[in-house]
C-alpha cells in the first residue's frame, strides 16, 4: 500500500475513533453542528435549535444536539450516529439538503468606488479578481464567471482589496463592517463601496438511509406548515434574522 493510502486509511480510523457511540432514544432526533453564535449553542439556545424543536415537536419527537466540529458531524450523520446536520449550502456523498432551508444569507461585496464607477450589480463581476475567506463561498456561488482566491481572515482579505490585487471582497455584510472598523488605519468611507450580489440558502442534512428520509420529509413539511400557520416569522424575529423569502410567498 502507498503511503498516501496509508496515510489516508490512519486519519479514516482517527475519525471513527473519535465519534462517540451516540444512539438516538425512541421519538428523540438527534441533531450536530459546531457553535454558531445566535444559530446554535451548548445551552440550547440559537435559532437552528428553536426551528428544530418546533418542527418536530409537532410530531412528538424530542431533540437533542451534540456539539461538534463539522467535518465529524457530517460524518455522523453519514454513518447514523446522528440524524441531522444543521446547516449546509451543498450535499455530500451519501447525504442529501432538504429541500427547504433554515436560512438564507445575503452576502455583498466591498470594493474601491475607483474600481466600479458605473456598478451595475452582480454583472458587473465577470471575470473579476474575487477575494474570500478560506471555505466560505465558491464560484458556483456567482451566476457569471469569476476568479478567485482566499485567505485566512476578512482583514488580509481587504488587504489585498485595497493593494489592488483583488478587485472585491466577498462576505456577509455584517462580516465586512466589522473588518472595516478593525482595520487599522481607519478606511476613509468615500473610498469604497458595499453592495449585495446573491443570496445563498442554508439547510439541514440527512442521510440517505429510510430513517434519514422519513425525518428530511417531517422537516420540509413541519416547516412549510408553521409558514402557513403563521408561527415561523415570531422565531427569525426573535433572533433578529431574515425568514427565508421561500416561505414569504
Amino acid at each position: 500500500m502507498t503511503r498516501p493510502r496509508l496515510h489516508a486509511l490512519f486519519l479514516t480510523v482517527v475519525l471513527f475513533a473519535l465519534i462517540p457511540a451516540f444512539s438516538a432514544l425512541a421519538g428523540e432526533v438527534i441533531t450536530v453542528s459546531p457553535y454558531w453564535k445566535g444559530f446554535t449553542g451548548p445551552d440550547g439556545q440559537g435559532l437552528y435549535h428553536e426551528l428544530m424543536n418546533a418542527v418536530f415537536a409537532r410530531r412528538g419527537d424530542t431533540v437533542r444536539h451534540l456539539e461538534v466540529p463539522a467535518k465529524r458531524g457530517l460524518l455522523m450523520v453519514r454513518e447514523g450516529q446522528a440524524d441531522i446536520y444543521t446547516c449546509q449550502t451543498k450535499a455530500e456523498d451519501g447525504l442529501e439538503l432538504a429541500r427547504v432551508p433554515m436560512y438564507e444569507g445575503e452576502f455583498h461585496a466591498l470594493f474601491l468606488s475607483r474600481t466600479f464607477p458605473n456598478w451595475s450589480g452582480v454583472t458587473s463581476l465577470v471575470n473579476k479578481r474575487l477575494v474570500w475567506r478560506l471555505g466560505y463561498y465558491s464560484p458556483d456561488d456567482f451566476p457569471v464567471p469569476v476568479q478567485f482566491d482566499e485567505t485566512m481572515t476578512g482583514i488580509e482579505a481587504l488587504k489585498r482589496v485595497i493593494r489592488e490585487s483583488s478587485d472585491c471582497y466577498i462576505d456577509d455584510y455584517h462580516l465586512i463592517t466589522e473588518t472595516v472598523n478593525a482595520f487599522q488605519p481607519p478606511l476613509d468611507a468615500r473610498n469604497y463601496r458595499i453592495e449585495s450580489v446573491g443570496f445563498r440558502q442554508y439547510a439541514p442534512v440527512f442521510s440517505t438511509s429510510p430513517r434519514g428520509r422519513e425525518l428530511r420529509e417531517a422537516f420540509e413539511q413541519g416547516m412549510r406548515a408553521l409558514a402557513e400557520q403563521g408561527m415561523l416569522l415570531p422565531i427569525y424575529e426573535k433572533w433578529k434574522l431574515p425568514m427565508p423569502r421561500v416561505y414569504q410567498r
